[in-house]
């Protein structure tokens, strides 16, 4: 372990995998070093390994760092792909005959309100006919 580090130039450094010399950071540094490889000018927001591997730089807990600076950017958040849950099996939901079950819906709250200020649509389908009705209302309260 202790063989992987060196001095070279004032600089502590430690040779990775394939043998590159990495300058080891300190807080400040690597705090820096996420930033502006995530969010800088040249940052794509990648993820924690991309960003990990991009930094070419060596901290103890880089990859964690690194993974939870990604996790924790506000920008990725709200522009990122959405995290999809594993497909399951559809199951159908068979109903013997009309008006026998029912879907009910809330739509809203809608911008603008409309002339009589209602904001949102409550929407109910019969499951048997696909029969729809659906009624404006002005707030989602009883």
């Amino acid at each position: 372990m202790a063989t992987n580090y060196l001095m070279w130039n004032e600089d502590l450094v430690r040779k990775s995998k394939d043998e590159v010399l990495l300058r080891c950071l300190g807080k400040t540094e690597y705090m820096k070093a996420m930033g502006e490889t995530h969010e800088g000018i040249c940052g794509a927001h990648q993820g924690g390994r991309k960003m990990c591997w991009l930094i070419r730089r060596f901290w103890p807990t880089m990859l964690k760092d690194c993974i939870n600076y990604s996790k924790g950017c506000e920008a990725c958040q709200r522009h990122g792909p959405i995290q999809q849950a594993p497909s399951v099996p559809m199951n159908p939901v068979v109903k013997p005959w009309p008006f026998r079950g029912w879907a009910m819906d809330l739509i809203g709250k809608i911008y603008p309100a409309s002339s009589q200020q209602h904001c949102f649509i409550i929407v109910a389908t019969d499951y048997f006919t696909k029969w729809v009705e659906a009624k404006p209302i002005k707030t989602t309260t009883s």
